[in-house]
């Protein structure tokens, strides 16, 4: 089994900084296939459906970009570049039928809509939201810091870190604008929300990976509000160092968050009723495990820290994860975003 994705990092416009893998199941080898150069901290990156469209954030101050490409047999042509009108984008995604694409300004704390054309490139801006407000982490909740959105069917979740709240709105798709639903998430003061993920099979279970608080809290839908049910440490009861969580994925009945400072993966069962077990805290091979991305019984994570990608596998018989040894370099990389497995 070969299994190939993309990692975005962050580097000048003169380094490669974002590149193409193949991970080898059976000679544990990573291979590099393609370099680009040109894009300036491409910390977050994804792909359309179809994978012929790449898109990705331009990290910048004062204010970024998003980009696109289309994806060649010769490897990236650009396609578009548009302004974010903010601070530090550091997310993207899509919406489900592939109309919008939505981009995260972290440090200016704002939300910016793109209309994107039957091609896959965005060309218009639809839709812009400020905010406002502060948490109560003085250093790192000063202002508002829009880290993450995710969509479901007509629903758009934007994560704040700076004021520990998850704001959810209803998407036009016709206009590509956003209408406020007021049933926000509200995390415990201090939490710092960063990324989210819903169950795979239960409707209105919310899974949000707080970075300040090193812990994954439980959200379930409840006459219309989200409900904050639960939330569990990434961390073992020993640890006392400095800690931030980063990524958080789900895979069948299994959900995974990556510590930076402790440098490892938590690895949780899913019950039937959602509510999470702790089930192992591996190390994950590097320092700043950023991200991370699972492909077959395979982690591949992007250990920002250490300039390297590194690989953990998933026992078949006892689904806990183990080291492989396997890895790659790779300046500062940053985001993993799987392309097939063959």
């Amino acid at each position: 089994m070969r299994y190939e994705f993309w990692a975005g990092s962050y580097g000048t416009a003169e380094e490669e900084t974002i590149a193409r893998f193949s991970l080898d199941a059976e000679t544990g080898q990573i291979t590099k296939l393609y370099g680009y150069r040109g894009a300036e901290n491409p910390s977050w990156i994804g792909m359309n459906a179809a994978k012929t469209m790449l898109y990705s954030v331009e990290e910048l101050m004062p204010e970024g970009r998003i980009l696109a490409f289309r994806i060649g047999e010769q490897g990236l042509e650009p396609a578009a570049g548009l302004s974010t009108k903010g601070a530090d984008p550091c997310h993207i995604c899509l919406d489900e039928k592939e109309k919008h694409l939505f981009a995260a300004n972290y440090t200016s704390g704002s939300l910016a809509v793109y209309r994107l054309n039957q091609g896959g490139a965005p060309v218009q801006m639809t839709e812009f939201l400020r905010y406002t407000g502060s948490g109560s982490d003085p250093v790192r909740q000063e202002g508002p810091h829009i880290h993450f959105t995710e969509v479901m069917g007509e629903q758009v979740f934007a994560v704040d870190l700076g004021t520990d709240t998850v704001f959810v709105y209803l998407l036009d798709a016709a206009a590509g604008t956003l209408t406020d639903t007021g049933k926000a998430l509200r995390l415990p003061a201090g939490a710092g929300p960063r990324h989210l993920a819903f169950h795979p099979e239960i409707p209105g279970i919310v899974y949000v990976a707080c970075e300040l608080g090193s812990s994954v809290a439980l959200f379930r839908e409840k006459g219309g509000e989200y409900v904050l049910e639960a939330a569990v440490s990434t961390l073992p009861e020993s640890y006392s160092g400095e800690n931030t969580v980063a990524a958080i994925r789900i895979r069948k009945d299994c959900l995974f968050v990556s510590n930076r400072g402790h440098d490892s993966i938590a690895v949780f069962s899913i019950q039937e009723d959602g509510s999470l077990s702790l089930q192992q805290i591996v190390p994950a091979g590097g320092r700043i495990p950023r991200d991370f991305a699972i492909m077959g019984e395979y982690v591949v994570i992007a250990n920002q820290g250490s300039d390297k990608i590194t690989v953990l596998r998933m026992n078949p018989e006892t689904g806990l994860l183990e080291q492989t040894g396997i890895c790659a370099s790779m300046l500062r990389p940053a985001c993993i975003c799987p392309v097939s497995s063959r």
